[in-house]
């Protein structure tokens, strides 16, 4: 009995991460329409915690399939997706447990980030990138947008900058390989669907730590968000027709981080007292992709049930 549990850990994906992140934060993001006082966002971070707990189970059983996993180019980055939604349970948690949380999510981050580039480049080649591999450098800015703030201000500004850069460089050069280079492998193209997130995260970190927002930045990454965001929403008539992998956990934190975005400029707009017309059809765009990421999370969380049932699986293992 305990091998078959041993078992059952091994078998979990661990971009299922990715899932938990995605629905996490979307129980956060209703939050923006005023209808639940926390009820959503605590929801989310429950359910994001228990499959984080998962993994960490399956981590702790089998340590060498986090380093394989470590090791991979695509799997390697969507790792950091683990501290990313923790990063936002944290937030759920909130005073001194939620703070340590935070800072213990951004260690590992760091780790599993420096760990990526390590691996990396130790045999680089441009056609190896593919979307994922914004989510180590750039997905750290999630700190920033789950951020208790105070004495911890500092910090939350450098990673952001961080992150910003980051995603500055390395935009140029993600595009240029999916042009110019060879196709994305099938099994990777779920990870396509990740270049409708940096924008909008960039954008949403710095809105939450900023307190004088600069207006030509909150708009050239605000147009760059809804532009991606739009690109993949096209994008999608072709990727939910792959076979399911667990890389479609890949679809669902970008979609929510755009709607997050959103709220949080009609929030600015708000306070600097914009046309009530601008700040209606911002609201709608805003509401609008949450109900969208609200679809695509519920799908893909409905066909990680359907793949990857542990008592299915415990089952057949005793069958």
């Amino acid at each position: 009995m305990l091998n078959i549990s041993r078992n059952r850990f091994a078998n979990v994906s661990t971009p299922m991460a990715g899932l938990a992140l995605g629905i996490a934060s979307l129980g956060w993001a209703w939050e923006n329409v005023g209808l639940f006082a926390g009820g959503a966002q605590m929801l989310g971070a429950i359910i994001a915690a228990v499959l984080l707990l998962i993994l960490t189970a399956k981590f702790m059983l089998h340590p060498h399939l986090l380093a394989q996993d470590l090791a991979h180019p695509v799997v390697g980055s969507v790792v950091p997706t683990f501290a990313m939604a923790t990063m936002v349970v944290s937030c759920a948690v909130g005073g001194n447990l939620g703070s340590g949380l935070w800072l213990f999510a951004i260690a590992l981050h760091l780790i599993f980030l420096v760990t990526f580039i390590w691996h990396r480049l130790k045999d680089f080649q441009l056609h190896h990138m593919v979307p994922s591999w914004f989510v180590p450098p750039i997905g750290i800015i999630v700190a920033d947008v789950a951020s208790p703030g105070g004495a911890f201000a500092p910090l939350a500004q450098v990673l952001l900058w961080f992150g910003i850069v980051c995603y500055a460089v390395m935009l140029p050069m993600m595009l240029y390989r999916l042009i110019f280079c060879a196709e994305v492998p099938d099994a990777a193209k779920p990870t396509i669907a990740i270049m409708a997130a940096p924008a909008s995260l960039s954008l949403a970190g710095y809105l939450t730590v900023t307190a004088e927002p600069a207006p030509v930045l909150v708009a050239v990454l605000l147009g760059i968000a809804v532009l991606m965001t739009d690109l993949i929403y096209l994008a999608f008539i072709k990727l939910l027709r792959l076979p399911f992998s667990p890389g479609y956990a890949a679809f669902t934190f970008p979609l929510v981080i755009g709607a997050t975005a959103l709220f949080k400029v009609v929030t600015l707009a708000e306070t600097l007292g914009l046309d009530a017309a601008a700040i209606n059809q911002l609201r709608w765009m805003a509401e609008g992709e949450l109900v969208i990421a609200t679809l695509v999370v519920s799908y893909v969380a409905l066909r990680f049930a359907q793949n990857f049932n542990p008592l299915r699986k415990a089952l057949a293992e005793l069958a």
